[in-house]
Formats: structure tokens, C-alpha cells, sequence
């Protein structure tokens, strides 16, 4: 099984295109992804065969009508060069099955890290256009619409434009497809490629959230109320000197954790060794775990006294 990144590239790609969503599709032509694809519950089998396939004639194809055999599990077809020849080509080539748009998208809001992902993505465009969910950076307390699109080009262009030019939607969001459109869609959400979005994970396999919370981030409106001066979520912190939101590793992120305390009041006064006790890491200072990408210790701790730290941050 590919990588779950690679995966959603591949079955987008797969979806960009089909025709309509609602035949069926034979998956030999989508090669060992298409095995992948039933494995992940994105295609059903149809208990239905092609009845009629391209062959190899000459320098191109031709189509040829086949006999199923399914004891077998073979279907024959007469030779167009051999006329009196019948050839014999296994079954799987030829069995179709069904799209599960609705098992896909739940899969990929999961594997984005949306709110509310265990609920189904709303199609706003029919076969188009869907709202898979809704993406919160940080704190802020109005969440980003976050849509997955495919053939736009075939969408009306009144249906586009009632759905992304909606005032409803609080702020700005993202439209994920395969690639960039050339022309600009109507409203205000910006258009990425998913593939960007792709962690730099060896296989691909991870989603890259730090990057989807920057672009999230720039096209938010500023607002005092937007975002809060200081805040600790799983991995993403803010403190009142920072100009944005700093994406932790899993490591640092412990450290943090031991160090932050309680909202509303200060936050502990420790050693190296006592932060470190529980959350265990691999690093062996304060200097040695935040000394990173530019920054150092002190744009995280200040030192209280002889070998005590504590985070910068408001009571």
C-alpha cells in the first residue's frame, strides 16, 4: 500500500479525470493504484465486467467485444489480426467498480487534522466542488473553510460563484485541487495544489499543518481579537513577543508542556533536569533543544536565577 499522501494525490488525479462519478470504472487502468484504492474503501466492487475492451491493432487499439468466463475467471476475445485466433486475458483486468467519493473525503479531512472530520463533506457543487471541513489555526476563534474540487472547468460558473463568493463563510479559507487553475475562481479563498501540502516525511506520507496553518495565517484579516497574545495547542505556540505562531517538533513540545503551567497564573520556575524528568527527551539543555532555525534559549526562557528557567510568558 502507497503512502497516505501519495494515495489521496493519486485518487485525485483519478477523479480529475473520470467523467461521471457515478459509473463505474475499471481499475486496471489505473495500475497498482488501483488495488490500493479498494483496499482504502475509496472503490467498490460493481459485480460488473466491461463488455466491450481495447486491444492492442497494429500501431494503436482497436475495441473488441469479450465473453466473460467467471468460472474461470478469464474472458476471451477473437483476435482483430488473427480472425480464426482466440485469445484469453485474466478477469480483474476487466471487473469494474464504483467510486466511494464519500469514504475518500472523509479520509482526507482526517488525514488534514480538520474539525469535525468524522462528519460527511458537504458537496456544494455536485461532483465539483465539496466542503470537507473546516481547518483552526491556533486559537483563532473563527476557523477556515477548507474545499476539495475537481474539473472545475466543467462546473457552472453561477454554482461557483454563489458557493465561493458567499458572505457566510466567516473568513477566508483554501480550495485544494490537483493543481492551480489558470484563471482566477470567483470569491475570496485561495487555490492550492494538495500536493504542497505533502510533509517532507520520507514516502509522503504525513500532512505538512505547519504549512497549511502559514498560508491560513496570511490570508487571515488582522484583527485584536483574532488571535490570542499567547497560547500552548499540542504543538503550536505563542508567546506575547512573538511575531507568529511556532511550529514545534514532538521533542520540543514536551518540553513546553512541562514548562507552561496553568493559564492565569505564572508560569514554574525550574531546572533543566526537572523539565526534562518527565518529558525525556534526547536533548541535554535548554540551549542545546532551542538553539533552532534562527532562534535560541532566550527567545523561549529567561533565567530566573542559577540555573533556573522559566518561560516567557504572561501570567
Amino acid at each position: 500500500m502507497s503512502s497516505t499522501g501519495a494515495a489521496h494525490l493519486a485518487f485525485l488525479a483519478v477523479l480529475e479525470q473520470a467523467g461521471d462519478l457515478a459509473k463505474p470504472v475499471c481499475t486496471f487502468r489505473m495500475g497498482r493504484c488501483g488495488d490500493d484504492f479498494v483496499q482504502r474503501r475509496w472503490l467498490r466492487l460493481a459485480h460488473a465486467y466491461l463488455t466491450r475492451q481495447m486491444v492492442s491493432f497494429l500501431d494503436g487499439e482497436i475495441e473488441v467485444d469479450v465473453e466473460i468466463d467467471e468460472d474461470a475467471g478469464v474472458y476471451r476475445y477473437r483476435s482483430p489480426q488473427w480472425r480464426s485466433r482466440i485469445l484469453t486475458r485474466p478477469l480483474a483486468e476487466i471487473v469494474l467498480h464504483d467510486f466511494c467519493v464519500d469514504a475518500w473525503l472523509h479520509d482526507l479531512a482526517e488525514w488534514i487534522g480538520l474539525e469535525k472530520a468524522d462528519e460527511k463533506a458537504q458537496a456544494r457543487i455536485p461532483q465539483h466542488l465539496w466542503h470537507l471541513g473546516d481547518f483552526r489555526v491556533g486559537k483563532t476563534t473563527e476557523p477556515a473553510p477548507v474545499f476539495i474540487a475537481r474539473r472545475l472547468a466543467s462546473a457552472s460558473v453561477e454554482a461557483m460563484s454563489s458557493v465561493l463568493a458567499d458572505p457566510a463563510w466567516g473568513r477566508r479559507g483554501i480550495v485544494l485541487m490537483r493543481e492551480r487553475p489558470r484563471l482566477p475562481l470567483p470569491g475570496v479563498h485561495e487555490v492550492r495544489a494538495l500536493s504542497e501540502f505533502i510533509g517532507p516525511q520520507e514516502g509522503g506520507g504525513q500532512f505538512d499543518s505547519a504549512a497549511f496553518a502559514r498560508v491560513l495565517r496570511s490570508l487571515a484579516t488582522p484583527s485584536p481579537v483574532s488571535e490570542p497574545e499567547q497560547f500552548w495547542d499540542g504543538h503550536l505556540l505563542k508567546l506575547p513577543h512573538f511575531d507568529g505562531v511556532k511550529s514545534l517538533a514532538d521533542e520540543r513540545a514536551k518540553i513546553i508542556n512541562e514548562m507552561w503551567g496553568s493559564d492565569g497564573s505564572p508560569p514554574p520556575i525550574k531546572k533543566w533536569v526537572e523539565a526534562n524528568e518527565i518529558a525525556n527527551t534526547g536533548y541535554s539543555s535548554f540551549a542545546d533543544a532551542f538553539d533552532w532555525d534562527g532562534l535560541t534559549w532566550k527567545d523561549f526562557f529567561s533565567r530566573e536565577s542559577h540555573g533556573k528557567y522559566r518561560l516567557r510568558r504572561n501570567p
